[in-house]
């Protein structure tokens, strides 16, 4: 099976973070099926400018296939390739801001490169995989007669997006009358977009685990190693997400434990509400490559999530990562958490929270892991698509 795969996130910015979302370990667990003969990644757009305010490099890490001044095509390896699309309106993107990608993915001349390059690589009657709802246009328009949508999280309950919820609403729907099969990461998003955009059929693939993560073997890192008494830490983005009461709670209950947060900083506003104890420590965001050694290194491994308001029916990644390690770990009851209580410890409230937190003692079973690896998630799809029926491209 030959696939088209469209992620959300620029490869760019995985190559210089590290490989750590849903879509691109999907994609790097697809290159490593055998049942996968090729695989071609539609990059996200991006204009001149962007390139130089981000510093990002224009070739990426790989040999150039094809060399075009608006497009270029770059073998990752002897399975994987990557299509950029360079673009010139950087005043549109300056005034749409993320609205400018729903044109910048319609494009059709990106579209015709797409086709030059299934061409030139002999990828005979591939799939589509889109994990991008921006991309829409691209996706139901494409010429191919197997399609699926990886619809993850429900972006239309964001707070950064909120000013493009029509767009959104209006992509949502489009994909739900043009794309067969779809898949997400939760019941709620599963019952939500069959009803809301007329999805009929639609699985739940949780998130996974990168066997890696797993393997790893590293040393604690030094400025953890700084750090005195028992690690209570919170690996991931610092998003509208986190519960700025509940962290500053449990700081204050436990003065004798030391708070880590290791992950980007997204809602400076969230930051700048979490009281910077002497206990409270922030060490930035890490190279996926070197994450796993301070998760590993956690004494506890904590999800401090607002329940009820601002949850988009999403699937914690971090809880799965968490878990792999056999350190206790401790969440809120949403966002997905619910699902794992078997393997992890739920506060109902922010005093059963900070109770969880008096001891390292975990008394939970271990998470069998095999059936959460990125490549079993990677085969259910690609058995999936196997599954599902040729339907006319619009």
């Amino acid at each position: 099976m030959n696939l088209i795969v469209i992620p959300f996130h620029d490869w760019r910015k995985s190559e210089s973070e590290g490989f750590r979302t849903r879509d691109v370990h999907l994609i790097n667990a697809f290159a490593k099926l055998p049942q996968v003969e090729k695989v071609l990644v539609v990059n996200r757009p991006l204009t001149w400018l962007e390139l130089y305010y981000k510093k990002y490099n224009r070739e990426l890490q790989g040999k150039r296939v094809i060399r075009q001044k608006k497009f270029e095509l770059t073998e990752i390896n002897e399975k994987l390739f990557v299509a950029d699309c360079f673009s010139n309106d950087w005043l549109g993107a300056l005034k749409d801001r993320q609205k400018w990608f729903f044109k910048a993915y319609g494009n059709a001349q990106y579209q015709e490169f797409l086709s030059q390059c299934l061409a030139h690589l002999g990828m005979d009657n591939p799939v589509l995989v889109t994990q991008n709802v921006f991309a829409y246009q691209l996706s139901t328009r494409f010429p191919v007669k197997r399609k699926l949508f990886d619809a993850w999280d429900n972006f239309m309950k964001f707070p950064a997006y909120a000013s493009i919820r029509p767009e959104l609403k209006k992509a949502y729907l489009s994909s739900g009358e043009h794309i067969d099969r779809w898949t997400t990461n939760s019941v709620e998003n599963q019952g939500l977009f069959a009803e809301e955009y007329s999805v009929k059929r639609i699985e739940v693939i949780k998130n996974g685990l990168n066997i890696s993560f797993v393997n790893s073997d590293l040393p604690k890192p030094k400025d953890l190693s700084e750090i005195p008494g028992t690690i209570i830490g919170f690996g991931g983005k610092l998003s509208y997400l986190v519960d700025v009461e509940l962290v500053n709670k449990i700081t204050a209950d436990h003065p004798e434990a030391s708070f880590v947060f290791v992950g980007q900083i997204l809602a400076k506003d969230v930051y700048a509400n979490i009281i910077k104890r002497p206990n409270v420590h922030f060490l930035g965001d890490k190279h996926y490559s070197e994450y796993p050694a301070y998760v590993k290194s956690f004494d506890i491994c904590i999800v401090p999530y607002r329940i009820n308001e601002g949850q988009h029916g999403g699937d914690s990644l971090k809880a799965y990562e968490y878990l792999s390690t056999g350190k206790k770990v401790v969440g809120t009851n949403g966002n997905g958490l619910q699902d794992l209580h078997e393997y992890l410890y739920l506060g109902m409230n922010p005093q059963e929270f900070s109770d969880m937190l008096k001891n390292t003692e975990n008394e939970k079973p271990m998470l069998n892991l095999e059936p959460h690896l990125w490549a079993t998630k990677a085969t259910t799809i690609i058995e999936l698509m196997h599954e599902t029926e040729e339907v006319p491209a619009v």
